[in-house]
């Protein structure tokens, strides 16, 4: 029963977990990047289309006002639906896991 449950340590990813409770699918492309680069290569796409768009400086500041209030919603929504997930996970480790 050990090798069973180390196997089963061994194999749990939380990329894996993320993408499926997102898509219902595994994710087989894993991203070994950092975190901070991950963030940093879609900040610096992004970037560059909109200044490569929008030449004159006031309509830059609105489409990053507008990107980042777009970001900032879908942080807000994905971190309360994260946190409302890993309660219940709690919960059921807690509580119904007594059973």
């Amino acid at each position: 029963m050990l090798n069973y449950i180390t196997d089963a340590f061994a194999r749990t990813d939380l990329r894996q977990i993320r993408a499926f409770i997102l898509q219902g699918a595994e994710d087989i492309n894993i991203n070994e990047e950092s975190y901070k680069d991950r963030l940093e290569k879609c900040d610096n796409a992004i970037i560059k289309r909109l200044e490569s768009i929008y030449t004159d400086a006031t309509e830059l500041d609105r489409a990053f006002s507008d990107l980042a209030a777009a970001t900032t919603a879908h942080q807000e929504v994905y971190l309360e639906l994260g946190m409302k997930i890993g309660a219940k996970l709690l919960y059921q480790l807690l509580v119904e896991g007594e059973n």
